[in-house]
């Protein structure tokens, strides 16, 4: 007789980050109670128009979950104004200092490859905080 062996379905890093950026986005928001970190608008909806906005651009692994490069953002300002970057700035500058804004600036032109066990722990540490 013959055993089947069950093989567990890996999942690959773009569906992990996808699932991560779910559970962080919500994560940002929620820290930032759902205002907008360059215009100081509040959603009064507890997050529905409200996104989670980088400032260096999500398309760096290396600040892509950087709990200093995202915050919470209204449409207007993460969208429509791209991002409102010139106040964005102004205000992590204003909140962290110089030297950390820097430090970000050097983190985001890191080059970052995740590893899948990487991402769970993410998932694991955004989902009970």
């Amino acid at each position: 007789m013959k055993r089947k062996t069950i093989k567990k379905k890996v999942k690959s890093i773009s569906k992990l980050k996808k699932e991560v950026w779910t559970i962080f986005s919500k994560w940002i928001r929620n820290r930032d109670d759902y205002t907008c970190y360059t215009c100081h608008k509040k959603d009064q909806n507890r997050g529905l128009y409200m996104h989670a906005g980088h400032f260096v651009s999500r398309s760096h692994n290396s600040t892509l979950f950087d709990e200093m490069n995202v915050h919470a953002q209204c449409y207007y300002c993460n969208i429509r104004a791209r991002g409102n970057i010139g106040l964005y700035a102004e205000r992590l500058i204003k909140d962290y200092g110089q030297e950390a804004f820097n430090e970000l600036l050097k983190r985001g032109r890191t080059i970052k490859s995740f590893q899948p066990s990487e991402l769970e722990e993410l998932k694991i540490k955004y989902s009970h905080s």
